[in-house]
């Protein structure tokens, strides 16, 4: 009989290949090392394919990227491959049946203005920003951040947990703590505690370890950008507010759209990118912009739809 630490670390490699091979960019020599790592052991296939069942999302992992181990045929005598493939990608249950506890994947989203909390693995903490979209594994230190922005905290003695943002997954050790963020165009991945491990799945260059303190943003045209961010301004949206320095006009406001219920539109072309510092409270709604009368030649304009910033 296998002891708890195989099972454990069996389970917790089979989270990160159902998260990795959810992703949309989940690259060909990725799945040809999820087929080597299948096929090496009997156990692989059988602990991949239960929590397959307690994923479902999209009808899980879509079977032609699953075969069949000759270990795995071995339980599976009387039915076709064909057969086996089917019930393995859709999460069927020929290994080993779900226990009383076994609870599906997870969704946790926020909406304009709302932030939550959850734990992972029972010692990892997740704090979601505003619209964000964060899928896990119950009992697994395992997640996906499909939109938004999250700060994943470790505590106590528990094993590495994963993260993974578009292309990009990075892990965090006891003790360590990150901010991650998905843009359109970028993932940002800043190390607050400890170091972070950072990798691109999309390329063939190895890992990277992150300083505390440090940030890598990684582009979708490939560039990579490395630097040291203010962390009380990146931060800051834990407590409530949100830290503007010198940011352009059209940034801020952005920036504010995701915390409000009300969208604000900038029609003042002339202003756009004029330069702005300050501090926004989330509780106190649009004061913050009550202010952009006395500092630029606007107006605020309040309608069905919204707010409009609109030249005097």
């Amino acid at each position: 009989m296998k002891d708890s630490t195989h099972r454990s670390t069996v389970r917790h490699d089979a989270a990160c290949w159902i998260a990795r091979l959810h992703a949309e960019d989940c690259t060909e020599p990725e799945k040809q090392a999820f087929r080597s790592w299948l096929s090496t052991d009997p156990d692989h296939a059988a602990e991949f394919q239960h929590l397959t069942g307690l994923w479902e999302l999209g009808g899980g992992v879509p079977p032609a990227l699953i075969p069949a181990p000759p270990a795995a045929r071995k339980h599976a005598a009387g039915l076709s491959r064909r057969h086996m493939l089917a019930c393995l990608g859709a999460g069927g249950l020929m290994f080993s049946p779900l226990g009383r506890r076994a609870q599906a994947a997870r969704v946790r989203q926020t909406g304009p203005g709302e932030l939550a909390t959850i734990t992972l693995g029972g010692q990892a903490r997740c704090l979601l920003d505003t619209d964000t979209r964060l899928v896990f594994l119950p009992d697994s230190q395992c997640c996906r951040l499909e939109k938004g922005q999250v700060v994943l905290s470790t505590a106590g003695s528990i094993p590495p947990v994963w993260l993974f943002a578009g292309s990009i997954n990075l892990r965090l050790r006891l003790h360590a703590s990150a901010d991650i963020r998905i843009d359109s165009d970028c993932v940002h991945v800043t190390a607050v505690r400890d170091r972070v491990l950072v990798h691109d799945g999309a390329s063939t260059h190895q890992g990277r370890w992150l300083q505390p303190g440090q940030r890598l943003r990684f582009f979708k045209d490939g560039q990579l950008h490395d630097d040291y961010p203010d962390l009380d301004a990146l931060l800051s949206w834990q407590e409530g507010r949100l830290v503007f320095r010198n940011r352009p006009l059209w940034e801020v406001i952005a920036e504010i759209n995701r915390y409000m219920p009300r969208k604000i539109t900038l029609a003042a072309p002339l202003v756009a990118d004029r330069r702005l510092s300050g501090v926004y409270y989330m509780a106190r709604g649009d004061s913050f912009l009550q202010m952009l009368v006395h500092l630029f030649p606007v107006r605020l304009v309040n309608g069905a739809d919204g707010l409009t910033i609109a030249p005097v």
